[in-house]
């Protein structure tokens, strides 16, 4: 399956991203990892989270089955977004 890997400037430091081309019957769709800086007690450690992209014209949106989507990683979905249809 198709995989892109990018990384994304914050003001909390640089992201990790993975988005892993999915296949079910009903559709195609992308499942996204994200690591998200954060610092604890001094300590650098990433904020990990798992959403699913689906295709809504012409561009990607988080899946809004879920139980809805962290506000700092829904600002990311347009560039998410950007990264998957420049790959195709």
């Amino acid at each position: 399956m198709e995989e892109i890997e990018i990384s994304l400037d914050s003001p909390d430091g640089v992201i990790d991203c993975r988005l892993e081309l999915q296949k079910t019957d009903e559709a195609l769709f992308y499942s996204v990892t994200i690591l998200y800086p954060n610092v604890v007690n001094g300590y650098s450690r990433s904020e990990i989270f798992v959403y699913n992209m689906r295709q809504q014209g012409n561009a990607y949106v988080f899946d809004m089955n879920e139980d809805g989507v962290h506000p700092k990683v829904q600002k990311l979905e347009a560039q998410l977004s950007h990264a998957i249809m420049n790959a195709k």
